[in-house]
This record gives C-alpha cells, sequence and structure tokens, in this order.
C-alpha cells in the first residue's frame, strides 16, 4: 500500500500535490470539530440530565382544578376541658355527611338556606348518640346541643351570615355536646361511635387552660383516655364581700325564765291568799331552784339586734363592696347546672332581679352563633363614678362602668369578648349582707 501511495504522489505534479495536502487539512480540521462540538453537546446533556435527577418531579399533564362538587375529607374532633364541664365538638366535611344521609341523591355544588336547614335538622336527629363521656367511672350526662353548618376548615372556621348561600366544598356540618363534670376531673374519657360516615379514625384535639395535646379514635379503638396529671387549672373562688359588723349574740334561756316566773308568781299569789307552804318556804325554795337548773338547756333562744350599717360616701368604700358582688355573679356562671348557678347567684343578688340578671347574664355570655357555646369570663374591673345614698334603705346607688373578657375555644380556635356595661346598681343591706337589689344597665358595648 504504501508502494502504492508513494506512485501516486510521484506521479501528481508539484500544484496538485499542493492541492491534496490542502484538502486533506481541512478534512481533518472538519471532523475535529465535528467532534468537539459532539462532545461539548454530551457535556451539556450530562449536567441537564443531572440537574433534572435532583429537581422534583413534575407531571407533564397538570392538575385539573378542582370544581365546586370536590372536597377534601375533613374529620376532627375537639375537647374542650373546663370547670365543671366538658364540650365536644366535632368537624366533618359536608359531602361525606350529605352522601350518608342520601346516598341515592347527587350531592349539590350550593347549600341554599333550605338545604342547609333539612341537612342541620336530620343530622341531628340521626347524631345526638354519637358521643359519650366518663369521668373516671362516673358516666357523664351529657346534652346534644345539635349539628349546624360551619365554613372553612378546622381551626380557620370562617363568618358567615346566616341565609347564605355557601358552596358544598367550603362547607363542614359541626356537631356540639356538652356534659357537666366535677369542678377538676382528673381524666375523662371519650367514647366515639360516629364512624357510620366513612370515616375510620377521629383525632382528637384536648383544651385545657393554655395548653393542648393530641387523642385518637378509631373504629377499631373507639374509646381513648385524657389524663389531667394536675395540670387542669382549678375553679377561681368567689371573692369576698365586706361583711356588716353585727352586735354579739345573747342567748337567753327561755324555759328557765318561764319556770322562775311561775315560782314567783305562785308564791305571790300564796302570800296574798295569806296561805302557809307545807313544810315551810326551804322545800319551796330547793325545788324552784333545781327546776331553774335542770331547765336551763332547754329552749334556749339567740338575741341578736340588727347590724351596723356604715354610711357608704366615697367611691372607694363602694368599689370594695360592688366589685367583688359583680365578680361574683360572673363567677356563678362557671357552673352549668341552673341550679347551681342560682344558689351561687343568691350570694350577690336577691328579689326579682335574681331571675332577670340570670336570663340577662346567660345572654350576654353565650357566643354568637347556633352553637349556644358559652364564654367564661377570666378577667374583670369596675369603675365607680358616682355615689349617693339609696332613699329607700340603708343602702347606696352607684353610676359605674365595668368591662368584662372572656375567652372561649370553638371549633379549634380561640374566640375573645370584651364587653363593656354602663349602669346605675343599687346595693342594699339583707340579712347582715351585702347584696345587689337592682341594676339598670344604660349601655352595653362589645369593644
Amino acid at each position: 500500500m504504501e508502494e502504492a501511495l508513494g506512485s501516486v504522489i510521484r506521479s501528481m505534479t508539484r500544484s496538485e500535490t499542493t492541492w491534496a495536502l490542502f484538502g486533506l487539512v481541512l478534512t481533518v480540521c472538519f471532523w475535529g470539530n465535528l467532534y468537539g462540538q459532539t462532545q461539548v453537546l454530551n457535556v451539556a446533556k450530562i449536567m441537564e440530565a443531572a440537574a433534572d435527577s435532583n429537581r422534583p418531579s413534575q407531571s407533564p399533564v397538570q392538575s385539573p382544578t378542582p370544581t365546586s362538587t370536590e372536597s377534601s375529607q375533613i374529620a376532627q374532633g375537639f375537647l374542650y376541658v373546663e370547670p365543671y364541664q366538658a364540650r365536644f365538638e366535632a368537624l366533618i366535611d359536608a359531602r361525606r355527611v350529605l352522601q350518608w344521609l342520601n346516598p341515592l341523591n347527587e350531592v349539590p355544588a350550593i347549600l341554599d338556606p333550605a338545604i342547609q336547614k333539612s341537612v342541620a335538622a336530620a343530622a341531628t336527629k340521626q347524631t345526638a348518640d354519637w358521643c359519650r363521656l366518663s369521668a373516671g367511672t362516673i358516666k357523664l350526662e351529657g346534652h346534644f346541643i345539635g349539628a349546624s353548618i360551619i365554613k372553612g376548615k378546622p381551626g380557620a372556621t370562617l363568618p358567615f351570615e346566616e341565609g347564605a348561600e355557601i358552596a358544598t366544598n367550603e362547607a363542614m356540618i359541626g356537631f356540639t355536646w356538652e356534659f357537666p363534670t366535677p369542678p377538676a376531673p382528673e381524666e375523662l374519657t371519650v367514647f366515639w361511635q360516629g364512624f357510620d360516615i366513612d370515616i375510620k379514625k377521629l383525632p382528637i384535639r384536648v383544651f385545657f387552660g393554655r395548653n393542648s395535646e393530641m387523642l385518637e379514635v378509631s373504629s377499631a379503638l373507639p374509646k381513648n383516655t385524657w389524663q389531667a396529671q394536675g395540670r387542669l387549672p382549678m375553679p377561681a373562688p368567689l371573692t369576698k364581700v365586706p361583711e356588716l359588723t353585727a352586735p354579739a349574740t345573747l342567748r337567753f334561756p327561755l324555759a328557765t325564765g318561764l319556770w322562775i316566773a311561775a315560782g314567783l308568781c305562785f308564791y305571790g299569789f300564796i302570800r296574798i291568799r295569806d296561805h302557809h307552804l307545807p313544810g315551810g318556804s326551804l322545800p319551796f325554795i330547793a325545788t324552784w331552784v333545781l327546776g331553774a337548773v335542770l331547765s336551763w338547756p332547754l329552749l334556749n333562744v339567740n338575741l341578736t339586734g340588727s347590724a351596723t350599717i356604715p354610711v357608704i360616701k366615697e367611691t372607694s368604700e363602694a368599689e370594695a363592696i360592688l366589685t367583688p358582688l359583680l365578680r361574683n355573679v360572673y363567677r356563678a356562671f362557671d357552673h352549668r347546672a341552673e341550679s347551681e348557678i342560682y344558689d351561687v347567684l343568691a350570694l350577690s343578688v336577691d328579689g326579682e332581679l335574681l331571675r332577670k340578671l340570670y336570663l340577662e347574664t346567660i345572654q350576654a355570655l353565650t357566643l354568637d352563633g347556633r352553637e349556644g357555646t358559652r364564654v367564661t369570663i377570666s378577667e374583670f374591673s369596675a369603675d365607680i363614678l358616682k355615689v349617693s345614698p339609696s332613699p329607700q334603705d340603708e343602702g347606696f346607688i352607684t353610676d359605674l362602668q365595668w368591662t368584662a373578657l372572656g375567652t372561649v375555644g370553638h371549633w379549634g380556635h380561640v374566640h375573645t369578648r370584651v364587653n363593656r356595661y354602663s349602669a346605675k346598681v343599687t346595693v342594699s343591706p339583707i340579712q347582715s349582707a351585702w347584696k345587689i337589689t337592682q341594676l339598670d344597665v344604660i349601655e352595653a358595648r362589645r369593644l
């Protein structure tokens, strides 16, 4: 081959040889450049592939936007442990509840007021026994408040006007139970039976004081117990009200007095008639004294004078009496049983005002909406503006303003309520104690 190539080259002219060499050089440069570009392209592709391997994978087809008939599945419980009461709430997405109530009908995209009313009524009838609570070995007698339409998500509910429409995928059905409890139960056991709506597990957040923690019930284990372990705040005690000063009590032996009086009358009768006592006066006196001694413990009567009523002229004096009275009015509503509320209210309020104040305070402490959840007052302050004597008795009349701040957990978040009142209040001495006998609210504002 070398000989053949050499013969070819020798047969060429010098010019031909030059052009051949030039063409060979161009050919080598072309293939070399093409090889270099190929390598560069390969490196770029490798770098791009490496970057793609570290990048989160994305579907080439974009997910469709949820329609108004689609909604996420929601099942969440809340247990609020307060003095004298435990409240259980459950939130379930409206779509599942509608499918459970009427599996043959198509779920509407919009819930109008008529549908909302019928759904709430139907759910209330069929779910009242879903939740039970016990405190230790004591079964608590609860009250099912009912079912209602809730907008939003658990822990992030949104207000909507009564009578307004709501999209099904934005709606939940809320269920509420209330259970009177001891003042500070050591443990509470939740029994949940609402696994009919295709729910296998129900997470429960327990709120107690400023803290919370999680429990869970399931169709396999439908009960779980929360332990207080001394973390539940005790109910606030009643505030001490200044007492009226009463004089010392005198104990009078009524039986002995009657015996002595009878003996004196008998002796006087004998003397007037000029009769003589059989055996002389000594046996009579001895019998008389013995009868007085034996009758001394019988029929003792306590004689007490009226209490000393101070004249209240200064606002500081009125504030020392009226502030604890009003504070104890709110403390009465820490209780949940009506009879217990009345018993505590009667320590601060007297007369016809007792029932009126009960009804007005219940209304003021009830959270807006259809659930009837009650606010617990945590802070209270009063300012006495004016004091004047009462024309009817030895009490006093005040013009005052007071502010009550309360909180309540509801659907996974906390509501705060601040109310400010302006009123004219009459305080009177009743059975040796100061009590509110008249209260006229001039203005009530929510701050």
